[in-house]
């Protein structure tokens, strides 16, 4: 049995180490409310912390049958909305004194992009909104952050 549950079972003095944060993923997806993970992120990341913002939407490659007229307006919106969603984020975080670094809008399979976020950066921690879906549609959509949480090597925080 682990050293800290023998101290906890005979009433020993228990000091746990809990490491430092000094570099976040904080992803903002366009179909949960974003706000709750920057509070989040407010209350973990320390003074000295580095944070890796990004905003993804989490979509399959359109069908060739959409005009490309229609395709070209849909990614322009989904940036426009990321651009917004990132800026006022920024602003947010480098009022409270974070170090903020943005790796942008993308659009796409999401999990897959954070991923590949994580390996580039190494965050320390990645906080992710997740939507708090139902069983049957988790099954039938699938979870972006069940994937990442899944695949990721840093631990994730999942805040619904």
């Amino acid at each position: 049995m682990p050293e800290v549950f023998e101290k906890v079972k005979t009433g020993e003095d228990v000091h746990l180490h809990i490491p430092q944060i000094s570099k976040m993923l904080l992803v903002l997806r366009n179909d949960v409310d974003h706000r709750k993970a920057i509070e989040y992120t407010f209350s973990l990341a320390g003074a000295s912390s580095k944070i890796y913002l990004m905003y993804v939407v989490d979509m399959e490659p359109l069908p060739p049958q959409v005009p490309e007229d229609l395709e070209r307006k849909l990614y322009q919106r989904y940036r426009e909305e990321g651009n917004k969603v990132l800026d006022e984020s920024t602003r947010m975080l480098k009022a409270a004194g974070f170090d903020v670094e943005v790796l942008g809008v993308h659009i796409g399979i999401a999990a897959e992009r954070i991923l590949k976020a994580e390996k580039e950066v190494q965050p320390d921690i990645i906080v992710m909104s997740a939507r708090g879906l139902s069983t049957l549609k988790k099954l039938l959509l699938g979870s972006v952050s069940d994937e990442v949480a899944k695949e990721a090597k840093a631990p994730v925080l999942l805040v619904k």
